[in-house]
């Protein structure tokens, strides 16, 4: 999507998603080239296995064009364009990340199990309509997160969500270039908001900020201010309305 030439940002969304749900932000982006990727057992890459987090970033890296300056990414994607960035340090000019924590998740054996017990059911329209209203998903997306939903490969939903409860953050943080915007919604679960500091702290430019009054899928809550912080942070412009720093004391 986007003129030919422009530079170009690639999209990473969450699991249980297709690339489908990040086309009215880059609706909302005309000057810039949008590549709407669909992660390993979603979407259009149902059929391809999803295999780690590593991996994926690894053959994200091995596919991207090289007028792909930026990364925009959530939740799943997040965890994935983190550690891109941690492989290629110098390959990305800018990233904004979403949704993230910085590991060490309570409860990981009993998390792992309820991944495994909710992958046969995650492709269920029932389910993933009421999943997306539970995460404010604007009713123009409704259509398309439950259709990337039903596309999910339900062993694709447990073995990803299970590397995220295993996710601990990758070595060579220390070594990036590229500026990174930690975002989250105001209303994420802590265990996101109180990482924002710690991955912060891994990176050499980073910044962290909140979009006020949203939770975990604020992206297609507010397809509109996701846009304008993403084009606000690749132009090192001021964060649009609605859109917080969050402060070490805030985070504490």
């Amino acid at each position: 999507m986007g003129p030919a030439h422009a530079p170009a940002f690639t999209f990473l969304p969450g699991v249980a998603m297709s690339a489908d749900v990040f086309a009215p932000v880059a609706a909302h982006l005309p000057d810039t080239r949008s590549l709407l990727v669909d992660l390993p057992g979603h979407g259009g890459s149902r059929d391809v296995p999803w295999r780690s987090i590593t991996d994926t970033a690894q053959a994200m890296l091995d596919t991207l064009p090289d007028s792909v300056t930026g990364i925009a990414a959530v939740s799943l994607g997040a965890y994935v364009g983190l550690t891109m960035l941690a492989l290629a340090p110098d390959r990305f000019q800018h990233a904004l990340l979403s949704g993230i924590h910085q590991g060490d998740m309570p409860n990981p054996r009993m998390m792992r199990v309820i991944s495994w017990a909710m992958a046969p059911f995650i492709t269920r329209p029932f389910l993933a309509r009421r999943n997306a209203t539970a995460m404010g998903v604007s009713p123009d997306l409704m259509e398309p997160y439950v259709a990337g939903a039903v596309q999910t490969r339900p062993r694709a939903f447990a073995r990803a969500t299970c590397d995220v409860v295993a996710f601990t953050p990758p070595a060579g943080l220390d070594r990036v270039s590229t500026r990174v915007l930690v975002a989250a919604g105001s209303k994420e679960h802590r265990l996101i908001l109180d990482g924002q500091s710690a991955i912060c702290a891994a990176l050499p430019h980073a910044q962290a900020c909140r979009a006020t009054g949203l939770g975990h899928g604020w992206p297609a809550q507010d397809t509109a201010r996701f846009a304008a912080l993403l084009r606000a942070h690749a132009d090192g412009a001021d964060w649009p309305e609605g859109i917080e720093p969050a402060h070490a004391e805030q985070i504490a």
